[in-house]
């Protein structure tokens, strides 16, 4: 058997019922009112660092073809020798542009 409880009667559930709609319609008005207003738009400018290559030419002294490259094995050691040494300054001088002009890549990168 179910008993009845006496602080809920039935004119507090009709009347509850009743109201029910009109809250319901309240919340969905109040939904709806947010999706009529005009978006928002908002621009952000956001600083980030972009990789650019550095276009750089490659200098005079950097060449595909060296000293010792034009020496055959038939000459006498001491031309060997000098074509070797003079190799050897070909390629420093190079390594010297090279380093110069990765220097000034890396200068423009920092300044971004």
């Amino acid at each position: 058997m179910i008993r009845s409880n006496p602080v809920y009667s039935r004119s507090t559930s009709s009347r509850f019922n009743r109201r029910l709609p009109a809250h319901l319609a309240l919340v969905f008005a109040t939904l709806l009112t947010g999706c009529a207003g005009k978006p928002v738009i908002q621009t952000q400018v956001i600083e980030k660092p972009v990789a650019v290559p550095c276009l750089v030419d490659t200098p005079s002294e950097c060449k595909s073809a060296y000293a010792i490259d034009r020496v055959s094995i038939k000459d006498d050691p001491l031309t060997i020798n000098r074509a070797l040494r003079t190799e050897i300054e070909e390629r420093s001088a190079c390594e010297v542009k090279l380093l110069a002009a990765l220097r000034g890549c890396k200068k423009g990168m920092r300044s971004m």
